[in-house]
């Protein structure tokens, strides 16, 4: 588009880029209206995440455009081979999709979103460049190399027109159609599985055969690159990728959702886990092999008593006794860690969701994290509410007193009744075999009761779901709507909510009936209520990422992606949508 400086600005003392755009040639007044009119419509986007533009300037034979000075890398120096690290990746993306959201909400889709259109400074903050200049760009034949090109003479609103890097258009942009933001969230795709990866999603030997392959080729599977990406991550960037932009996220709100949720397990150190995992419930110890051995012998010899514990799965030797009076009390178990990695961020959800302070002791105490501690960190931890007890345990986990972690423990059952004796017992040389075998049998070991672990799941968290049955074209309002989840989801690394659990949901207006600021314009719509989760539980769900500012109940229209609209059927079953969870939510499952 033209040569960019690093320039002083006298009159305010600051460091500025310039980009300048020379003239010349006789598509100029076009060229320089568009310029200006983009730059307008780019500078008023406020947004930390995006480029500052400080003023517009012409003269004779240039455009100036004087912009925020960057200092940093841009993506494409960034990625190394390989790809960057999961969790670099999830923070560098979130602070993208921030930025693409503000702009979508503008009515600016980006066009040309890159690698190299991507500046992280040295600071990790992201900043997005050249919002909607992309189609500024002069009329010229492709290149494989990467620069943004316009193909063809047509105003940017007027189908027929590609504009854009070719390795990162989406397929309707390759095709010269009208483009909307969920181009940008293909894009966006494309972008995130080179950062995980280090490689590109879509390349060919030329620009044709790389429009080619975005247009009819699947990426390759982000496992056969990088086998320690988690499978969330890849399901993500899988359905930005995906051809038809009706079967993409549909807003880049969603997918922020989504990356927000991946962050909050990558920071509780849950996300990034290998892929394999040994199943210990299936291995036989060799020890419980030479027990049963053990026992098999005792049996053949006709005589002798056995028995063991295995209060974490370790077997313990066979112990004959000659007179046992009654059962030996059965001792407490010890804690279990309740967070091996507690964060701040943590410490505050639980106080804001009244979980008792012994809970919360016990859980810094078992928590080998070193809490951050800084002035601002104290300080923001007691505007949340985190009372001084707690700030003061963070600082030093071990020292919390005994009693806490003796008041979480379950209390050890009393013993059963000692049976009366038959007769006195006599020293053990004296004693005679009658005795031993009528002795009362001892009762069976006490079960102790399941622990329990309070696990939090936060507003706005995505669920995966399907419409479990069809829904009639002509439902009424109020008809009651399930869906089923599609996959598992854990928190810490345990199932909250199984694959399959029910979700309730129900039409709230009917198909046809239009009011004044009804949103669809007659189409049917539908909220959702709940989802089954773990130990009976049911959370609050809602099918849109945010809450609405008026108190309503959020709604949403019932889609169809997966069949064209008939006169029977507004959606078939197992049509996808995503639910999230409707505020901060707290429950106890089994540990």
């Amino acid at each position: 588009m033209g040569d960019i400086y690093k320039a002083q600005d006298s009159r305010l003392n600051r460091v500025v880029a310039v980009k300048v755009l020379a003239h010349g040639g006789g598509e100029d007044s076009e060229r320089r209206r568009r310029f200006i009119q983009e730059a307008q419509a780019a500078s008023g986007l406020n947004h930390p995440n995006i480029i500052v533009i400080h003023d517009i300037l012409s003269e004779p034979d240039a455009d100036f455009m004087v912009m925020e000075y960057v200092s940093g890398k841009t993506l494409l120096d960034l990625i190394p081979k390989g790809g960057l690290r999961v969790p670099q990746a999830l923070q560098l993306a979130m602070q993208m999709a921030d930025a693409l959201s503000v702009a979508h909400a503008a009515g600016i889709v980006h066009r040309d979103l890159k690698p190299a259109n991507v500046m992280v400074t040295d600071s990790g903050l992201v900043k997005i460049l050249d919002f909607g200049l992309a189609k500024l760009t002069e009329n010229a034949q492709f290149g494989y190399d990467d620069k943004t090109r316009t193909i063809a003479a047509a105003p940017l609103t007027v189908e027929g027109s590609i504009v854009g890097t070719v390795s990162y258009m989406s397929p309707e942009q390759a095709q010269g159609h009208k483009v909307d933001a969920r181009s940008d969230i293909f894009s966006f795709g494309v972008v995130l599985y080179e950062m995980v990866t280090g490689a590109r999603a879509f390349q060919g030997d030329n620009a044709l055969s790389t429009l080619s392959a975005i247009l009819r080729d699947e990426a390759r599977p982000i496992t056969e690159i990088a086998p320690d990406a988690p499978p969330q991550v890849e399901q993500l960037i899988e359905r930005c990728l995906r051809k038809n932009p009706d079967d993409r996220w549909q807003s880049i709100e969603d997918v922020r959702a989504a990356l927000s949720a991946l962050k909050h397990e990558s920071d509780s150190g849950q996300l990034y886990r290998p892929r394999v995992a040994t199943a210990p419930q299936k291995r036989v110890p060799m020890a419980a092999l030479a027990i049963g051995g053990a026992v098999l012998a005792l049996a053949a010899a006709g005589g002798g008593t056995w028995w063991w514990m295995h209060p974490r799965g370790a077997a313990q030797p066979v112990a004959v006794e000659v007179f046992q009076p009654g059962p030996a009390p059965i001792p407490a178990p010890e804690p279990q860690p309740v967070d091996a990695g507690l964060t701040n961020d943590n410490i505050i959800e639980m106080v804001q969701a009244k979980v008792a302070h012994s809970v919360i002791l016990e859980a810094i105490r078992s928590s080998s994290t070193s809490f951050n501690l800084s002035p601002a960190e104290i300080i923001r931890l007691t505007k949340a509410g985190v009372p001084a007890s707690l700030i003061s345990a963070m600082r030093d986990p071990k020292a919390i007193p005994e009693q806490h972690a003796a008041a979480m423990r379950p209390k050890a059952a009393p013993p059963a009744p000692v049976p009366t004796p038959m007769a006195t017992p006599q020293p053990a040389a004296m004693a005679t075999p009658a005795p031993l075998v009528k002795t009362a049998p001892a009762p069976p070991p006490r079960v102790a009761p399941p622990q329990l672990v309070v696990v939090t799941l936060t507003d706005g968290t995505p669920l995966r779901i399907a419409l479990a049955a069809d829904i009639p074209a002509g439902a009424p309002e109020g008809q009651a709507i399930r869906f089923t989840t599609l996959e598992d989801f854990r928190v810490d690394n345990r199932l909250v909510i199984p694959r399959g659990a029910a979700v309730t949901g129900a039409i709230v207006e009917a198909a046809g009936k239009k009011r004044f600021g009804f949103l669809g314009g007659g189409k049917m719509t539908f909220r959702l209520l709940q989802v089954d989760a773990g130990g009976g539980h049911k959370l609050n769900v809602r099918c849109t990422p945010g809450k609405p500012t008026d108190g309503a109940a959020p709604s949403r229209p019932v889609e169809n992606p997966n069949q064209k609209h008939t006169k029977e059927i507004a959606a078939e079953a197992g049509a996808e949508y995503v639910a999230y969870v409707d505020g901060d939510q707290t429950i106890s499952i089994s540990k």
